[in-house]
């Protein structure tokens, strides 16, 4: 079981891409979700930490296309999954992928201003710390958004609204303002968002 999860936490091998391939399917009404909350415009820079297969980077590109995206995972195996299904998108430069962890961001030559994550944050090493940095490399009225949809046994929806609450205590804790919580009813329990302001 240990392996199974950190297959989903880090994706390797067969099993990885199997394991990549589930989460996109299951992903792809949540990425929508999250990423409508962050009001995306025209010419602004985006991160994605855990980008997985790509999907929600190539939906961004099909709103705006103009963007400059940069995606961070630590998976090699998702990292070329997604960097085949953006090919057309790097010629010029405008999305980046980077193998590597969130605690290891790199410097950005173009500040962000609109951050997404979803269902990983629970693996960072120290998320406060991480959020920090982030934040430090945001735009003035840049926003994030922390998404999360419970896996682990037993999750009711009640545990989503713990972790709305201790998502929101994150992101308040690494210096943002306008913090709160959304929630959106699926199975077998709700996922739930919270979202910051620079």
């Amino acid at each position: 079981m240990d392996n199974l999860f950190s297959q989903f936490a880090q994706p390797r091998g067969t099993a990885g891409r199997v394991a990549g391939w589930l989460m996109a399917k299951e992903n792809r009404a949540i990425n929508k979700w999250t990423i409508e909350f962050l009001h995306i415009q025209h010419g602004e820079h985006v991160l994605e930490i855990g980008f997985g297969s790509g999907k929600a980077m190539k939906y961004i590109l099909e709103q705006k296309d103009d963007l400059i995206l940069t995606g961070l995972d630590p998976s090699g195996v998702m990292v070329h999954q997604a960097l085949r299904r953006l090919n057309k998108h790097l010629t010029n430069e405008q999305v980046r992928l980077v193998e590597g962890y969130a605690q290891d961001l790199p410097v950005f030559s173009k500040k962000l201003d609109k951050v997404l994550v979803i269902n990983n944050v629970t693996f960072w090493e120290n998320p406060v710390n991480t959020l920090g940095e982030i934040r430090s490399q945001m735009n003035k009225g840049g926003r994030i958004a922390l998404t999360i949809k419970p896996h682990e046994k037993g999750a009711t929806d009640e545990t989503s609204n713990l972790i709305g609450g201790q998502l929101s205590a994150l992101l308040a804790n690494a210096g943002f303002g306008d913090v709160e919580f959304f929630i959106k009813l699926t199975n077998p329990c709700n996922t739930v968002c919270a979202l910051g302001t620079k």
